[in-house]
């Protein structure tokens, strides 16, 4: 990372001084301010600093005060408070109001250096974020957003529903921690081809398999009568149709097979590996689907799912949004929205 580029804000002349050749000499590019009003000033004409290193305590414009129309005005810049013993309660306020962090005067100067290339990093983060992002969701295939077969759970569909319990538990302790977690396990058949999938719906199904019985008795005669589906189960329970789902659960989670409860996918729940993301969007929406297979010719190489994409345009909401703050292009009362964390 290229050195830091930072401002000192502090109405102790001593103090910036003194601290600003300290950090020029750890390879941090320093300017100074000595008041809130001075250090907006010369934002105006240095937007591409890093960090501010704000001091709580000064006259007229306070820290406080600086700090809410940094983020307005500069919402990339990181923030890092300066605060006295009598003043830690402001250092903790800034923190709520978006500082990276505070630190108590004196600082060590080693302490500060780390927090403030701590903050630099983060900000350069978002700033390449934004900048990578520009025409993702129009180019972008969603090879990169699928999760790779090698990395989903999957069984054979012989296979018993504990097996299916297990796999699935193994492939959350693998996947990446930054990632929704899966929700299903894909069935294979004795070729390791995917035949279909199982859901934590399913699963529980299989611990008591007259719950299927009853799905099934739906579709029968006292359907075509017209009674309600409240009557239809009122008899179910009367008759003792259903039996309690967690009696004997080790034992029917040996007996039931995989395949017994999987769900077939159908002709709509497979998507080629080349599909944009817009493309995979309207498949999953017009479909109402969960997930699709990903295909490669023949092959099914991963799966994408519904929670990845709506994190991708989460994070892609949020980067248009920061991005339209930077360029001045929302109202007030959007900013006002934005600043209460109604934008979520």
């Amino acid at each position: 990372m290229t050195a830091p580029f930072i401002m000192l804000v502090d109405d102790e002349v001593s103090f910036v001084n003194t601290t600003a050749k300290r950090l020029n000499k750890r390879n941090i590019e320093v300017i100074s301010a000595f008041s809130g009003k001075e250090c907006l000033e010369t934002l105006k004409m240095h937007q591409t600093l890093d960090v501010i290193v704000l001091d709580v305590k000064m006259p007229g414009m306070d820290g406080i005060e600086t700090l809410k129309k940094i983020r307005k005005e500069f919402p990339l810049i990181e923030v890092i408070m300066l605060t006295g013993h009598a003043t830690v309660g402001s250092g903790i306020d800034g923190m709520k109001l978006g500082a990276y962090d505070y630190l108590m005067k004196p600082c060590d100067i080693e302490e500060l250096v780390g927090k403030v290339e701590k903050a630099a990093r983060k900000k350069r983060a978002h700033e390449e974020k934004i900048s990578n992002w520009g025409n993702f969701i129009e180019t972008s295939t969603l090879k990169e957003l699928m999760v790779p077969l090698a990395e989903y759970a999957t069984v054979y569909e012989d296979d018993n529903i504990l097996s299916a319990v297990i796999a699935l538990e193994d492939a959350q302790e693998a996947f990446s921690p930054n990632r929704y977690p899966h929700r299903a396990v894909l069935v294979l058949n004795k070729e390791n081809r995917v035949v279909g999938k199982l859901s934590q719906h399913d699963m529980i199904q299989a611990l008591e398999p007259q719950y299927k019985v009853s799905k099934e008795r739906k579709k029968s005669a006292l359907d075509h009568f017209g009674f309600s589906r409240k009557f239809i189960e009122s008899v179910s329970l009367q008759y003792n149709l259903w039996d309690r789902p967690l009696q004997n659960l080790h034992k029917k989670a040996l007996e039931q097979k995989v395949k017994s409860f999987m769900y077939k996918p159908t002709e709509g729940e497979y998507i080629e590996e080349s599909a944009t993301i817009n493309e995979t969007i309207h498949r999953l929406i017009i479909g109402q689907h969960h997930s699709l297979l990903v295909t490669n010719g023949p092959d099914i190489v991963g799966i994408v799912r519904l929670t990845d994409v709506f994190e991708l345009l989460r994070l892609r909401l949020k980067t248009l949004h920061l991005a339209a703050r930077i360029k001045g292009n929302l109202n007030d009362d959007e900013l006002i929205r934005d600043e209460d964390g109604s934008d979520g």
